[in-house]
């Protein structure tokens, strides 16, 4: 985003050329933060927007805490608001995100009629589903480094070589799903740690089937399922108990690897010395910044 100055933003400045003539040109004070900040104020009225039409018009409800991974991943979403096509389809279902070719933006498929869930109400909300599919797959998509494969689209985590046949890569694949897996059972096993949820049998069954979701396509469904049932169960505030301390910290753990590297880690019971949302995941991994999908 460009920013023209007026007033005093802007000035002369005199540029000197080694014995030519001196020209002159606008030069702004607008600063690299300056401009981060107003693109991610333009990236979140674009969110914004966007969050109206898959909800068919219809306004969503307020955000119900101010939980920093929630807002980490309104944040993400936001600024891959403008790197995928966005096509209404009316089939009755959710929003749903699918590759396409090289050269071509990734897509977003909606129906604006999708019965998301009321506020408060066990199932998915519109900003949880916005999440899923652009904070979750497309965010994926980017950052994740491995080979350019049509299978490998999305994967929550980085993979070894170029090859995608390569048996270390495999090797690697199925030991990362397998701890994904793992991770997501540690979610199942704190509901009935979690005295709010495990009180109303309905959300309990529906974090149950959001582990199972998870769990039958982990490789792809690790970050963005996270996301979205921790969404759904902050506008019931029921997000800060050992349920949704299991679902930061596998964002925290995500986010991580896709700033350093590294293989998925081993989540263990998140332990509070209360019942209220803690900073659940610590983990040191190797200082090396992944470019995403290999080309």
């Amino acid at each position: 985003m460009s920013i023209e100055p007026v007033g005093p933003l802007a000035r002369k400045a005199v540029i000197r050329f080694s014995g030519r003539r001196e020209l002159t040109q606008e030069r702004t004070h607008v600063g690299k933060k300056d401009r981060d900040k107003n693109d991610i104020k333009m990236s979140r009225l674009t969110y914004e927007r966007r969050l109206r039409q898959i909800n068919g018009g219809r306004e969503p409800a307020s955000q119900s805490s101010s939980d920093s991974d929630e807002a980490d991943l309104r944040d993400a979403t936001a600024m891959r608001m403008g790197d995928v096509q966005f096509v209404e389809l009316a089939d009755g279902q959710a929003a749903h995100w699918s590759s396409t070719g090289p050269g071509q933006p990734n897509q977003v498929t909606y129906d604006p009629n999708y019965p998301y869930a009321a506020p408060g109400q066990p199932g998915l909300t519109a900003q949880g589903s916005l999440n899923h599919e652009v904070g979750g797959h497309e965010h994926a998509d980017q950052v994740y480094q491995h080979p350019d494969d049509p299978d490998l689209r999305a994967v929550n985590m980085h993979l070894p070589g170029n090859d995608a046949d390569d048996p270390a890569l495999s090797a690697s694949f199925q030991q990362q799903t397998d701890t994904i897996v793992e991770n997501w059972n540690e979610v199942r096993n704190a509901i009935g740690r979690d005295s709010s949820i495990h009180a109303h049998a309905d959300w309990a069954r529906y974090v149950d089937t959001r582990v199972e979701y998870a769990q039958a396509t982990a490789h792809v469904h690790n970050e963005s399922v996270a996301g979205d049932t921790l969404d759904s169960l902050g506008r019931a505030r029921l997000a800060d108990g050992p349920v949704g301390n299991q679902l930061r910290a596998i964002l925290q753990e995500a986010s991580i690897r896709q700033q350093h590297g590294g293989e998925v880690q081993r989540i263990g019971p998140v332990v509070s010395s209360s019942s209220t949302r803690t900073s659940s995941y610590r983990n040191s991994l190797p200082a090396e910044k992944p470019q995403g999908r290999k080309k």
